[in-house]
């Protein structure tokens, strides 16, 4: 998957418009660069390469960890990503606790309500945030939060204040997905005999819920909240541009920006294998949770088969 995305990348940088010999030599020259000094820089950069080549060039350094130099900015890539990754996991860090206590509350509530108006309400709210565009809820925050009621700043990462709204506009969306999973699978768990009989032992509902009802639901709430994690790696790319903040996504936009290719296909290569890895541990984590999967044969690792781990 890896190698198919970074294939993917490069290929569609090709088909773009732009030439990154011309945009760098005019950027060197501070004007239009003359046909000379495009193809000076075009093969200092080994840009005159046939396209396989270069390509065949950067994945043989990729896979010792050697992304190259940028083209925009002629320094390593390496140290660049490094930089800016503390943001960026900062930024899904913060969301993913908004996704899992709003999700997880909404969900709850919607499993142990009755049909009714509040229920319906809780699972209308739910959809409506899950379809509401990034960018567009974006710029909505900024309206209501930062221009009318001056609660928070327009943009940048200058203290908690700023943390508001990119946390919200990437949390909620994933919040509203996730409740909807947990609300279904905790309803289904709950309508089980165990839970009539822990009634009958006299156990509230509060322990129900989350001594019986959640552990038994939490394979596809798992399973979710890989791909949620993964998604909200992902949506950085447009949060970060948005708000000002200097992560990996904000790397990846003016890397696109610049037809920097190496910077492009590092940059798509640790969001993709971001969103790869969180898939992956959410399986494992599903696997160690509920031993049916294991009995079932969904299990992701050799070393966790029964009798094994």
């Amino acid at each position: 998957m890896l190698l198919a995305l970074t294939a993917g990348t490069f290929a569609l940088v090709l088909l773009a418009r732009g030439d990154p010999a011309a945009i760098l030599a005019a950027t060197r020259a501070g004007r239009s660069a003359t046909p000379e000094q495009v193809e000076a820089v075009r093969a200092e950069l080994g840009l005159d390469a046939p396209a396989l080549v270069r390509y065949a060039r950067w994945l043989a350094d990729a896979v010792t960890g050697d992304f190259g130099l940028s083209l925009r900015t002629n320094t390593p890539i390496g140290p660049e990503i490094a930089d800016r990754m503390g943001v960026t996991l900062g930024l899904v860090g913060g969301s993913a606790v908004v996704a899992l206590a709003v999700g997880l509350a909404v969900g709850i509530a919607g499993a142990v309500l009755g049909p009714g108006l509040p229920r319906g309400a809780l699972r209308g709210g739910a959809l409506l945030v899950t379809s509401l565009p990034v960018f567009w809820l974006s710029y909505l925050l900024v309206l209501v939060l930062a221009l009318r009621l001056g609660l928070v700043p327009t943009s940048g990462m200058a203290g908690p204040a700023t943390w508001v709204m990119p946390m919200a506009v990437l949390g909620l969306p994933a919040a509203g997905a996730l409740s909807r999973v947990v609300a279904v699978t905790l309803r289904e768990a709950l309508d089980r005999p165990y839970v009539l009989a822990a009634q009958a032992r006299g156990s509230g509902w509060i322990s129900i819920v989350f001594r019986d009802g959640l552990p038994n639901a939490a394979g596809p709430i798992l399973s979710l909240s890989g791909i949620t994690v993964g998604s909200l790696l992902v949506g950085t790319v447009v949060v970060e541009q948005i708000f000002g903040w200097p992560g990996l996504g904000d790397y990846f936009v003016q890397a696109a920006a610049a037809r920097d290719v190496p910077a492009l296909q590092a940059s798509a290569l640790i969001l993709g294998g971001g969103f790869i890895l969180a898939n992956r541990l959410a399986d494992v984590l599903q696997v160690l949770i509920d031993p049916r999967s294991r009995r079932d044969g969904g299990v992701p690792t050799p070393w966790l088969r029964k009798g094994t781990a």
